[in-house]
């Protein structure tokens, strides 16, 4: 048995649930169950099934039960209890990597939770009078360290704690004596966990701590923990009525509830680098319709007026996030720049996550705090004197920089030639401290500016784990997801209205994640109780295009186009689903009407010259593209076309001269196979045979290639008089040219 195929079986189960189909999932995990041989699981799956068949029996014999939903609810609940209680037990037994490996370890060593615990408690009562007697503290802390990192362990990979040590953690937490960046930890603990494993102890302590715990840095990092597990758990929490309770008194903090959206939104940015890979404009798009089989691409049509120039986003259309904590100023623009979600450092830092410090998974999510005698060790000159100690406070405080990077950075500093030590660091550690200084001022403004910059901190420390530290990747990877959360129960149950769903759109869409916005903007006109407005229907009409679904996006610009017939940026967008759509002839109408609006616009003249030479209108598409040329000079894109259209009405010198100038300028392979044609067509055959054996030699051509083209290109010889029985024999003479060449 391997562990792809017991997340795969343990995925198939829960999905059943999802679905309510019970049978099924009761199938899926039988089979599991016979696999654990544990007597107590057969037991549950016995009496479960049994109290399931017997509500179906009654259900069907039509006996009247007013508590059989509820009845029903927990008997779905009980199965998903079930489910992983099987399922973790054969992950602990089968499973591979960090997390299972910790989790036998601690069984097979028979380590208890109560000793490690005393022995933390002990510790931190112990530094807490060392540090009042203003002794060394340098050993208690490193015995704390030790006892913290255990403590981690267990309540990462051991989930029978959440029955039986309740006190103990509640104390741990509760206790002054307990540094608060030791509670950051075991936080993080308790949320990959819960990844892992649903608990309902666990889940009622991470909402306790968001709703009572004093120190902001832990609460935010709960409340962050809080939104990936309810993500992850979306479809349980309903069976859960203390749970949903609990959401319900969210409402009535309205600061709370900004707070959850921002974050959401910063959850969201995690995907901004791979999300780049999206962008694409109107005019670029890989399923463009072909005029004829490679011809656009020949022309280079879609290009000719460059990227400035084609036609995007509504400019009407304003993105106001009025919740948006990254509002900071002109210094502010790199920090803003990392607040989006660019995460400026992560390029940088990555590759120092190798130092030993990070071989410890808990390392990665410790607070950077000071004074810290890790800190101490290592930048504790030759001479006994401690670096940047009047610095490293405000350092610490930053939140521009996440935890993780921070003790890179550090970390790094000894390895830094002597003569730049003091320089490099001293340097770097300022300007932290001026932004720093630019969060204060913030958090004057926004009292929720330190909340968010602390979970956007603590998001950063989260990624980094999941995404460069390789011990990782036995843990579910909350940062796989696509983060949907317009789409989840509990989202509808905190926000009644409208607004989260479009700061989510408006965020999606700005950010060119069209398939994402769209469905965020489906879901708002299903709720509208008024018509969908012009905006909403076109934004919805531009994200189906973006995803080149034109006939949908079509309707849309249709509908907005009742709202204010006329308005050019609607009418180019009809016209450009219409041409999508093969329908050149109604493209072209359009394009017509958006050239009355603005008769010089070149990208309108363009469109409408491709417009009338998919309709083999030549001479009227020629007409536009010398207005282009007329009207931009510089353009040479614009050669590639007119040389086609000459060359298809016969005028071979003017197609010639304009062939000519694309290759003398930048030539594309199809330029020689278009001369070869015009050479060809005026009777110029050896001329002809040499061009198109430039075409076969072009860089990254075929002898395939060219013939693939030259067959879509024969309707030219049969216009031109050209004798078709002389095709072959040119082909099979360019064959032993190449062949002598």
């Amino acid at each position: 048995m391997n562990q792809k195929d017991l997340i795969k079986r343990r995925q198939t189960a829960y999905g059943f649930l999802n679905e309510k189909q019970l049978k099924n999932a009761l199938d899926v995990i039988t089979k599991a169950v016979i696999e654990t041989k544990k007597g107590d699981l057969i037991d549950n799956l016995y009496n479960t099934e049994t109290t399931y068949k017997s509500l179906l029996r009654y259900t069907v014999e039509g006996i009247n039960d007013p508590e059989r939903q509820k009845i029903y609810n927990k008997i779905i609940l009980d199965i998903f209890i079930l489910a992983d209680d099987v399922f973790g037990e054969l992950m602990i037994r089968y499973g591979e990597g960090y997390y299972y490996e910790t989790c036998r370890t601690i069984v097979y060593r028979h380590l208890n939770f109560y000793s490690i615990a005393q022995s933390f408690i002990e510790n931190a009562k112990k530094l807490n009078l060392i540090a009042e007697t203003c002794e060394d503290t340098k050993a208690a802390h490193l015995d704390l360290k030790r006892s913290a990192h255990e403590l981690f362990e267990f309540i990462l990979t051991q989930n029978s704690i959440w029955k039986t040590e309740m006190e103990t953690i509640t104390e741990i937490f509760a206790m002054k004596e307990t540094p608060w960046y030791y509670q950051a930890i075991f936080t993080t603990a308790l949320t990959i966990h819960l990844l892992q494993r649903f608990n309902i102890k666990g889940v009622e302590f991470i909402f306790k701590l968001v709703e009572k715990h004093p120190d902001l840095r832990i609460k935010q990092r709960a409340l962050v923990g809080l939104l990936l597990l309810l993500y992850n758990h979306d479809n349980r929490i309903i069976y859960y009525p203390e749970l949903v309770k609990k959401l319900e008194s969210f409402k009535e903090d309205p600061d709370l509830l900004e707070i959850i959206k921002t974050i959401i939104i910063q959850l969201l940015r995690t995907h901004e680098t791979e999300s780049l890979v999206r962008l694409m404009t109107d005019e670029i798009l890989p399923g463009m319709t072909k005029i004829s089989p490679n011809l656009r691409n020949r022309l280079d049509l879609d290009n000719i007026l460059g990227e400035n120039f084609s036609e995007g986003k509504n400019p009407d259309w304003e993105f106001i996030f009025e919740d948006s904590p990254e509002l900071l100023g002109k210094l502010e623009e790199f920090s803003k720049l990392q607040m989006e979600g660019s995460d400026m450092f992560m390029s940088t830092f990555r590759m120092l996550k190798q130092f030993p410090f990070f071989d410890d998974c808990d390392n990665w999510f410790l607070p950077f705090f000071y004074p810290n005698p890790i800190i101490d060790e290592i930048l504790t000159d030759p001479k006994g004197q401690k670096r940047y100690a009047d610095t490293l406070g405000g350092f610490a405080q930053s939140t521009v920089m996440c935890n993780s990077d921070k003790y890179s950075f550090i970390m790094s500093i000894p390895q830094m030639e002597e003569s730049q030590k003091d320089m490099m660091g001293k340097l770097f550690i300022s300007e932290m401290e001026i932004m720093s200084e630019v969060e204060d001022s913030d958090q004057l403004i926004d009292h929720n500016k330190l909340a968010l910059s602390l979970s956007n901190q603590y998001i950063q420390d989260l990624y980094r784990f999941f995404k460069v530290n390789p011990r990782s990747n036995s843990i579910i990877n909350p940062f796989s997801w696509s983060f949907d959360y317009y789409n989840k129960w509990f989202i509808n149950l905190l926000f009644q209205d409208d607004e989260l769903l479009k700061r989510l759109g408006d965020y999606l869409f700005e950010k060119n994640r069209f398939k994402e916005a769209g469905e965020v903007f489906d879901i708002l006109e299903k709720r509208a109780e008024e018509a969908p407005s012009m905006q909403l229907l076109q934004k919805q009409g531009y994200c189906k295009q973006q995803q080149q679904k034109f006939e949908e996006a079509l309707q849309f610009y249709l509908k907005a186009d009742l709202y204010e017939h006329g308005q050019i940026w609607n009418i180019k967008k009809l016209a450009l689903c219409y041409r999508y759509l093969k329908n050149p002839e109604k493209a072209t109408e359009y394009y017509k009407i958006a050239e009355n609006l603005q008769p010089d616009n070149l990208h309108t003249q363009v469109s409408i010259g491709h417009c009338l030479l998919e309709m083999k209108d030549f001479d009227e598409a020629l007409k536009y593209y010398f207005k282009v040329e007329y009207l931009d000079p510089k353009n040479k894109k614009v050669w590639r076309p007119i040389a086609w259209c000459s060359l298809e009405l016969g005028k071979f010198e003017q197609a010639e001269k304009y062939a000519a100038k694309s290759i003398n300028k930048k030539p594309a392979q199809t330029d020689f196979l278009n001369m070869g044609h015009i050479k060809w067509c005026q009777g110029y055959r050896m001329e002809a045979l040499e061009w198109y054996r430039k075409c076969v030699k072009f860089k990254g051509n075929t002898i395939k290639d060219f013939f693939d083209s030259f067959e879509n290109d024969r309707h030219i010889f049969d216009k031109h008089n050209v004798d078709s029985a002389d095709i072959p024999i040119m082909m099979d003479q360019l064959r032993y040219f190449l062949e002598d060449n």
